[in-house]
């Protein structure tokens, strides 16, 4: 199955933001967002204090060499096996770029509640802002708010999701 296929596919509960929470007096932290380390993240020992253990760097340049791909493809597959996640360098885009639209995401989820709700998932849908996989009412979340765009194909962006005027220039 293809991941744009896939993302057509289920849709999420919705759940409330998570900066409209921190924005009401808690006492506690809701239930919802209470992990017990040990049993939520058995691999949680890795992150012991080991300044070893460092999260693994993947060279897209180096996958795309000859010379140097079968290593790094080697290096991918042990990455997304035992870290589930890795950084990505030598993949062209600019500090520059990185940096302008890092700040634009910061800009959209600074905006008010109900001009981010505009860009809401709609039923059957994970695109667009919003919790993705919640997939039933006693699910652990993660402590965050999120928005789910596809760029590429460009042919299937939904711009319907892709804040308009503000922040200025984030489509």
């Amino acid at each position: 199955m293809s991941t744009a296929a896939s993302l057509t596919l289920k849709s999420s509960i919705p759940v409330p933001s998570v900066k409209e929470l921190v924005s009401q007096p808690l006492d506690t932290v809701p239930h919802r967002y209470l992990r017990n380390i040990d049993a939520d993240y058995p691999t949680a020992t890795l992150f012991s204090g080991d300044s070893s253990l460092h999260v693994p760097v993947i060279d897209l340049i180096k996958l795309t060499d000859p010379q140097f791909q079968q290593s790094e493809l080697q290096n991918l597959d042990n990455a997304c096996k035992n870290w589930g996640i890795f950084q990505l360098v030598g993949h062209g885009v600019s500090h520059e770029s990185i940096k302008s639209m890092d700040g634009k995401i910061k800009e959209f989820f600074d905006r008010p509640p109900e001009e981010k709700k505009r860009y809401a998932q709609k039923p059957g849908s994970l695109e667009g802002y919003g919790q993705a996989f919640v997939i039933s009412e006693d699910q652990k979340l993660e402590w965050c708010d999120m928005i789910l765009l596809k760029a590429i194909p460009t042919d299937t962006r939904k711009l319907e999701f892709w804040p308009e005027q503000s922040p200025h220039k984030f489509r």
